[in-house]
């Protein structure tokens, strides 16, 4: 296909883009860890004095793990539509750079929710983090989905629009959390803690991405058997 003077060149597959983020997605996750100490203890430090220090870091712990779901579930599904997708163009590969973006800033954002939980502004920043992460998701979708139409033409208008509906719903929830967050932080950071569980499979609320992962499986199978 010979790209026009305003359509992005079209390039197969999407090996190299996927390569990418699965390894930054790695490092976000890894140094999420890294926010998380001890405090100073004695060389000779009592087992009660060990059970304190664990104390003063379960928050931390605590936002870790939220965290460490929350960025597994954008891997997860960001694998899933992936699948779909026959071709890759320059306006893809930066819609998932500014994805990538906003996830490598979730370390920070992590480190002073667990540091300051329950402050507002600790609270709305952590959300709006998440937030513009779905944000760039759902933009991107979009642009994939009925923009430039990188999927295999097989997959419906209907399938479609249920994943751009199902990431707009993502995003929206965290977005949410910062009006939230203001004037209510504890019950933002149950909504932090409650939309990983109903995002934590593919497809929970229905026919979501079905035929987009169907469609994955069989090109992959084809190319196996190539």
């Amino acid at each position: 296909m010979t790209a026009s003077p305003r359509t992005p060149r079209r390039i197969p597959g999407t090996a190299r883009v996927e390569a990418f983020s699965d390894g930054v997605v790695a490092i976000i996750i890894t140094l999420l860890i890294f926010e998380v100490r001890l405090p100073e203890l004695p060389a000779a430090a009592s087992s009660q004095q060990m059970i304190e220090a664990f104390g003063s870091i379960a928050l931390k712990l605590a936002s870790f793990a939220v965290s460490f779901f929350t960025v597994a579930i954008f891997w997860v599904n960001h694998h899933s539509f992936f699948a779909g997708i026959s071709h890759t163009d320059w306006k893809l590969l930066w819609a998932n750079n500014l994805l990538l973006f906003f996830l490598a800033i979730v370390p920070f954002t992590t480190a002073v929710l667990g540091d300051h939980l329950g402050q507002p502004i600790a609270v709305a920043v952590y959300a709006l983090n998440l937030g513009l992460a779905g944000t760039s998701f759902t933009a991107m979708g979009y642009y994939v989905l009925f923009i430039a139409r990188l999927v295999d033409p097989r997959i419906s208008e209907a399938a479609r629009r249920i994943e751009v509906k199902r990431s707009v719903l993502g995003s929206s929830l965290y977005l949410l959390g910062v009006p939230l967050g203001l004037v209510a932080p504890v019950a933002a950071e149950v909504l932090f803690v409650a939309i990983p569980i109903a995002f934590i499979v593919p497809g929970l609320f229905g026919r979501i991405g079905t035929e987009l992962r169907a469609f994955g499986d069989a090109a992959t199978a084809t190319g196996r058997d190539d």
